[in-house]
């Protein structure tokens, strides 16, 4: 049981994965969109995390265009489509080097902004399909070019939708708001630099912010979700559970009830406006699908734009407003995680050490778990057969009343 739990864990392909980097130059006053090599190494170090081999080439020097442009005559076609002047297709055409090559590259240019489906300059920083192209554009962001975690970070994002991911993973974040399962693109409860909650603040760093999480507790700054977070049922939120991980104070009012009715998931973490449902993680690492790899007749025509400066600018002030040391990190090559979120509580019937599908059983859970894990124990009595022996590193919690290991 052991070792099929563990060969099929998230992230364990050794999956190859291929990005061409063209970056501009240029504008007023003169900057570049260059990304440096601490932005590289920190995604590939990302990638390396979970077992797959990322190349990124940072390639040519493009002249700087203000704003990459749709058709004028067709705005609700794809921006990846078009070939006029100033536009992503003419640019790829004329320096997408590895358009050829045998192995599934992508072709992304860090740009400065882009027309959005109106033909309007958006403050957007990106811009990705389900395919192979995409666009980093920060220059709304601070100092035309974004901080090097905005990079990093966007970076990230953005080759997500390369590879099948949206902002909501398996739940509905589209155009309609209206709809009864709209969850929106902040989704709390889903660790990932995906979430427009977590793509330019820093998962951990959002996370230990908005009292979501503690800081045992295994997660990193950037990083797509390995689905194992509880879902949240927004007309029934216990802030005293909180997160099974730590109490959270949904509506920010300084008390835990509970039950609440909270939208988790607005920009403004403390503003309950719009929609209520059920909100649900998602193992984003075992959902990857390289859209590079996919035959272009067979391709999704998704395409998926990004926060924007305007909603970023929302975020930081709530942060602000939470005081100390809320902001945004500082970009680091973030060592590989030790260990796995592990939760014990009732039978559900499957086990898989996620909240959804916790472990009934805490040896069956130290059992499973790698070496450093954290284990998360909903209060109750475990009756565990024989003696329990836990013999390996790591750390056990129980968030409210007490774990009786009998």
């Amino acid at each position: 049981m052991l070792g099929c739990l563990l060969a099929l864990a998230p992230g364990v392909r050794a999956d190859n994965f291929y990005i061409e980097i063209d970056y501009m130059v240029g504008g007023t006053p003169n900057h570049s969109h260059q990304p440096s090599q601490a932005v590289i190494d920190a995604v590939v170090q990302m990638f390396a995390c979970q077992g797959h081999t990322l190349t990124i080439v940072v390639d040519d020097q493009l002249t700087h265009v203000n704003v990459l442009v749709r058709d004028p005559n067709d705005c609700d076609a794809s921006l990846f489509s078009y070939n006029g002047t100033n536009s992503y297709g003419a640019i790829k055409a004329a320096n997408f080097d590895r358009a050829a090559n045998a192995n599934p590259w992508h072709y992304c240019i860090f740009a400065h902004q882009y027309q959005d489906g109106n033909c309007n300059t958006t403050t957007s920083s990106g811009l990705a399909n389900s395919g192979e192209d995409f666009i980093v554009t920060l220059g709304a962001f601070s100092g035309q070019t974004g901080t090097l975690f905005d990079q990093a970070a966007t970076l990230a994002h953005e080759f997500g939708h390369n590879l099948g991911l949206s902002h909501c993973g398996s739940q509905y974040c589209g155009s309609d708001t209206a709809d009864p399962d709209y969850v929106g693109p902040y989704v709390s409860n889903m660790p990932s630099v995906m979430s427009y909650r977590y793509q330019l603040s820093g998962v951990k760093f959002n996370m230990l912010c908005n009292g979501l999480t503690f800081d045992l507790a295994l997660f990193k700054d950037i990083d797509y979700s390995h689905g194992r977070m509880c879902a949240l049922d927004e007309d029934a939120l216990n802030e005293v559970a909180g997160t099974q991980m730590i109490s959270t104070d949904w509506d920010c009012d300084g008390t835990l009830e509970a039950s609440i009715a909270w939208n988790t998931n607005n920009n403004n973490f403390c503003d309950s406006g719009g929609n209520r449902t059920i909100v649900t993680d998602y193992n984003e690492w075992a959902n990857l699908v390289d859209g590079a790899a996919i035959p272009a007749n067979m391709r999704s025509n998704e395409e998926y734009t990004c926060i924007t400066a305007e909603e970023w600018n929302i975020i930081q002030n709530q942060m602000a407003m939470r005081g100390g040391s809320c902001g945004q990190p500082t970009l680091a090559t973030e060592n590989c995680l030790s260990g796995e979120n592990m939760y014990v509580g009732d039978f559900f019937f499957v086990e898989a050490g996620t909240c959804i599908f916790p472990y009934d059983s805490v040896q069956q859970a130290h059992n499973a778990a790698p070496n450093n894990s954290r284990f998360y124990i909903k209060p109750g009595t475990y009756n565990e057969a024989g003696v329990v022996t836990l013999d390996k590193p790591g750390y056990y919690f129980c968030n409210t009343g007490s774990a009786i290991i009998d």
